[in-house]
């Protein structure tokens, strides 16, 4: 591609804007990031950034970049008050901060200069409205009505008022709120979509459809609406509220916790708000910020069962497991019929190997009237159950449903795929497999075309990378051993042979290194910098704050293994920042790796892709580029293992694996099924057992099936031909 050059400008940075309006804001962005790199001095680039990251929610990218458009532009009104609802939204005391410092030197009048101060002081959580067809003592009457719980009548007045006056949007939401209420869902629903139509800027009514909508599960477009009532009134608690539930539903625990430690400022003792921000805490196992919240929620009211299991799990992941065994069983004898318990305990009993005890605790859970697709999907893991168990039937008829809510379909058809499998049905098995997916693709969609994107920025993050910087820069105290690859491609088992090792640690997929990595590479990205521009401070910086977790996480651990799956997307910043650690990259055969995630379901939120074959098929793409790239960088940093070689061949791969991670060999490594650690994946099962082949090969059993998939793999490297 020939280099940009200024004439571009003007038609880039319209061709730019047409797609922001035409819905396409992430190719928008693409269009004014190069842009901003050959115009780093014009504030209309990082100005109109800042605008859409704002309309996407992201409201740390708009802030960063709205304050340096303020600074270009230090006398455009318009800008200020574009940076002062970033920093508002954002919510932070620091963004603040460094805002009023940027308006002492703006060009502005004193009067609009004080405007802009008060609205950075803002924490906004309702739309200032006045309806001409209602007095404000009528409304206050129809509020007082819905907090007094006289909500029947509330909807009658409100009925009345919209036949009588006309409809507005202040009273077309009271009405959906008591709708609502009432349980008449699609009338609620019409009545805050008839709200916004009047007015599409009148937050309440936005994030009022958003909770309707959330409660239904209709997830993504519950996010449109609360995210666009963010916008409009941030520090909203109904907002902050849901957005917060939606995230941690999702698994996206980190932008959970923004939300509700802005929820928590405003109401320190919201007890919902206390509860999901420790599940979010425990999903990025920040066990000690879990245990804050959930000793707080017990200041307020008593322990539940819930509260108690998620105290196990924090407690277990603090390496305190007496005291986490004690508190499961505690939550057990609390609330034995509560779902979240029984399928908490479970997964601990599974994460042990005890998946004898974890059957009975299901099996009893089942006998006292406690169903879910959940219980039902968990019983077939790591145990066979045979066609005549009379738990299959139970599955096979509650399918049969119609009524059967979707959550629960997909859990119970997962189940179902195993049972069929084991028992070599594989058309039933298929059958079951093809609605989970597509229940998933619905209820958590993909987007296609972010992976590409992130592979492009970073790609053209590392222009000037510099081979020979490698073991000059960087924490030097750090030998983690990342293990890397596509789920299901071997990586808990390539795991489960380090952590056998005398010197070794388990860490399993700690999570940590990718977003601090990410991190630090928006900052230097922030002003047009690349790779070459990450100064050795910056490089130590982030190898130390990587150490500094790990020593949180596993404090008696000397040398660690971290299966983080997506460390292959950023290796040649754990080469810089930890040249010292290695990089361990699995291999296997697609048509069996993609089919084995195509089959799988795996937590909410994560590997949105494995639910479509096409998908799959760019994911693996992706996935060799990514490599292909390593190797022309520096391909001794990296060592490629392959699953079919190390089950064909295990005492030769594992002697060159140990090799590579500069570890003497012991038999333990190749007995690695007898080590006794805990495994959190879906592999769980497989890691207990000795080597074996059986699982080579398995797609071809539902080639018919996989037709997309065959072909799009056709041509792409690592494809066998046969």
């Amino acid at each position: 591609m020939l280099p940009l050059n200024t004439n571009q400008i003007p038609a880039m940075f319209n061709r730019a804007i047409g797609l922001a309006r035409s819905g396409k804001p992430h190719d928008a962005l693409d269009v004014l990031a190069k842009l901003r790199k050959l115009a780093p001095k014009r504030a209309e680039i990082p100005f109109h950034m800042g605008q859409i990251h704002l309309k996407l929610g992201q409201n740390q990218e708009a802030t960063d970049l709205l304050a340096q458009a303020v600074q270009l532009a230090p006398g455009e009104l318009t800008v200020w008050r574009a940076y002062a609802a970033a920093v508002t939204a954002l919510g932070s005391s620091r963004a603040r901060g460094e805002a009023r410092k940027l308006l002492k030197s703006a060009k502005l009048p004193a009067a609009e200069r004080k405007a802009i101060a008060q609205a950075f002081a803002a924490n906004q959580t309702s739309s200032t409205r006045q309806s001409s067809k209602v007095s404000p003592s009528e409304i206050e009457a129809l509020v007082s009505g819905v907090n007094a719980g006289r909500i029947a009548e509330v909807e009658a007045e409100a009925r009345a008022l919209i036949a009588s006056r006309g409809k507005s949007e202040i009273l077309s939401t009271i009405h959906g709120a008591a709708l609502a209420q009432l349980g008449q869902l699609q009338d609620a629903e019409a009545a805050f979509k008839t709200a916004l139509s009047i007015d599409p800027d009148y937050g309440e009514a936005a994030a009022q459809l958003g909770q309707l909508l959330l409660a239904q599960n209709r997830r993504a477009e519950a996010k449109t609406h609360l995210l666009h009532a963010r916008r409009l009134i941030p520090h909203n608690p109904i907002v902050l509220g849901n957005l917060g539930k939606l995230y941690n539903d999702i698994n996206a625990p980190r932008h959970a916790k923004d939300c509700l430690d802005l929820l928590l400022k405003q109401d320190p003792d919201n007890r919902l708000a206390l509860l999901i921000r420790a599940q979010a805490a425990l999903s990025l196992e920040e066990a000690a910020q879990a245990q804050a919240n959930l000793d707080h929620l017990e200041t307020l009211a008593p322990a539940t069962g819930e509260t108690l299991a998620l105290g196990a799990v924090a407690r277990k992941l603090l390496g305190d497991d007496d005291s986490a065994r004690a508190m499961i069983d505690a939550a057990l004898k609390k609330d034995p019929d509560s779902l979240r318990v029984v399928t908490i305990a479970a997964n601990m009993l599974h994460q042990s190997g005890a998946f004898d005890e974890a059957d009975r605790l299901l099996r009893d859970a089942l006998a006292r009237g406690v169903r879910s697709g959940a219980i039902y999907r968990m019983l077939t893991q790591g145990k066979r159950l045979p066609l005549e168990d009379p738990v299959v039937a139970e599955m096979q008829n509650l399918w049969d449903r119609p009524d059967l809510p979707d959550d629960s379909r997909m859990d119970l058809g997962y189940g179902l795929v195993k049972v069929m499998e084991d028992a070599k049905d594989y058309d039933a098995a298929w059958t079951y497999l093809d609605r989970s997916n597509q229940i998933m693709r619905q209820h958590y969609p993909h987007d296609a075309e972010k992976a590409q994107r992130d592979f492009d920025r970073f790609h053209a993050f590392l222009k000037g990378f510099d081979r020979d910087r490698i073991g000059t820069v960087g924490f030097q105290d750090n030998q983690t051993i990342f293990i890397t690859g596509l789920p299901r491609s071997g990586t808990t088992l390539v795991e489960q042979i380090l952590a056998s090792h005398s010197t070794v640690t388990g860490g399993d997929e700690l999570g940590i290194f990718h977003p601090m990595a990410f991190e630090a590479v928006a900052t230097t990205d922030k002003t047009g910098g690349t790779i070459a521009d990450m100064t050795p401070a910056q490089l130590d910086q982030l190898g130390r704050a990587y150490q500094a977790a790990i020593d949180t996480r596993l404090p008696d651990a000397d040398r660690i293994t971290d299966k983080t799956i997506s460390t292959y997307q950023i290796a040649p910043l754990a080469w810089l920042a930890l040249p010292n650690a290695k990089i361990v990259a699995l291999r296997r055969d697609p048509r069996d790796n993609l089919w084995s995630m195509l089959k799988n379901r795996f937590v909410a939120g994560l590997h949105l892709y494995t639910y479509s074959q096409t998908d799959l098929v760019d994911t693996y793409r992706l996935y060799t580029e990514y490599l292909a790239l390593w190797r022309k960088m520096a391909p001794d940093r990296i060592y490629e293992i392959e699953y079919e070689a190390l089950v064909a061949n295990p005492e030769q791969e594992v002697r060159k694996l140990l090799a590579f991670c500069d570890l003497d060999w012991e038999d333990a490594c190749l007995n690695f099924h007898q080590t006794d650690r805990e495994v959190k994946t879906l592999s769980l099962a497989q890691v207990r057992q000795p080597l074996y082949s059986s699982s080579v090969g398995k797609w071809r059993r539902y080639a018919p099936h996989l037709k997309d998939m065959i072909e799009g793999l056709k041509g792409l490297e690592g494809v066998p031909e046969d």
